[in-house]
């Protein structure tokens, strides 16, 4: 007799979780451990990271959609001529599951990376990571809601030494030598692949690592703009100027910016020559990886003339004892032009 019918709301809202599939649960805890050693600078861009993204990025996602795509156990097989086949709900068996999740995977992370395009969000890892982890975790839950509310006789479920024994039987049992054989390097191969992709993924290649310095002006509407190139002031008059940093370097990185006022004298060939400088302050930040970063400077020109140029000077770390355009990560100014006797 079914009693589906009669159960209490809480029993309905308590199931899902008292019953929650253990390959499901296990995939979740996984990938939240992952994730959290994955955002730690030491892990990032070693081998440790390459080991920990590659399972994170191309199969868990697609183990997750597979997961709530076919909530059904397979057909059975039959172990007997007198035995009689169930019917049942169709569905994968376990080495159809592993072996749909890769290559679900590898057609999900172009739509993922996709999304960070829309809120106009940079390809950080950190970004990367959190729109695969959150997708895989949510879509984890809505498989595991699915799974419950179907029969336990025809649910599919897993049994962690079972699993391991079907896997080993779909590459050995009832196989020739030379059947092996392949199915062995077959295997390899698409690791080998994978991996590659897996490579890409958790560690990015240098080029892709940069700091971004820009300086800002605020609206009087209160949004922020790029920086004219070239500032009026009169003597003694104060205006703010703001500075943007953001960390692409895919770690964190303490930054330091020197901010120096110089009277630029303008050559023939038309090459400058800086002839007097004084530095005026200097800001430190430590980011994280994708962090940004903006903080306000108040300009006060202590020098007069049409020849002033305001500089700063982004370092990655500590500056030199004599900072400048030459020896800065990145550099970004404004031209000043002074009313005589312009003060601090």
């Amino acid at each position: 007799m079914s009693h589906g019918t009669n159960d209490s709301w809480w029993t309905k809202l308590t199931r899902p979780v008292l019953e929650f599939p253990i390959d499901l649960a296990i995939l979740g805890f996984a990938v939240a451990l992952a994730t959290f050693a994955l955002l730690q600078p030491e892990v990032r861009a070693t081998p440790l990271a390459v080991v920990l993204g590659l399972p994170v990025a191309l199969f868990a996602p697609g183990y997750a959609v597979v997961s709530f795509l076919f909530p059904e156990a397979g057909p059975p097989r039959p172990t007997g001529w007198g035995e009689p086949k169930r019917i049942r709900r169709e569905g994968i068996s376990l080495t159809e599951r592993i072996s749909l999740s890769f290559g679900v995977s590898l057609c999900l992370l172009p739509l993922l990376g996709l999304s960070l395009s829309l809120p106009e969000l940079s390809f950080d890892p950190v970004y990367v990571l959190a729109i695969v982890v959150g997708f895989t975790l949510a879509v984890i839950v809505f498989g595991a809601i699915r799974r419950v509310n179907v029969p336990a006789d025809d649910r599919f479920s897993v049994s962690i030494r079972g699993g391991a024994s079907r896997i080993y039987g779909a590459l050995f049992d009832d196989e020739t030598g030379f059947d092996v054989v392949l199915n062995v390097l077959l295997a390899l191969s698409v690791v080998v692949a994978l991996s590659a992709v897996g490579y890409a993924f958790a560690a990015p290649q240098d080029g892709e690592h940069f700091s971004q310095l820009t300086l800002l002006n605020e609206t009087d509407d209160g949004e922020f703009v790029t920086a004219d190139a070239s500032v009026s002031f009169t003597p003694g008059e104060t205006k703010p100027m703001y500075i943007s940093v953001t960390n692409h370097e895919g770690e964190r990185v303490k930054y330091t910016v020197v901010a120096e006022l110089q009277r630029v004298e303008q050559r023939p060939d038309g090459s400058a020559r800086i002839v007097e400088q004084q530095e005026r302050k200097r800001f430190e930040q430590r980011l994280p990886a994708g962090g940004s970063w903006r903080t306000q400077h108040e300009i006060s020109p202590t020098m007069a003339g049409e020849d002033l140029r305001l500089v700063y000077l982004l370092y990655k770390g500590d500056p030199p004892s004599n900072p400048s355009i030459n020896n800065a990560d990145e550099h970004a100014y404004v031209w000043i032009t002074v009313g005589a006797n312009g003060s601090e």
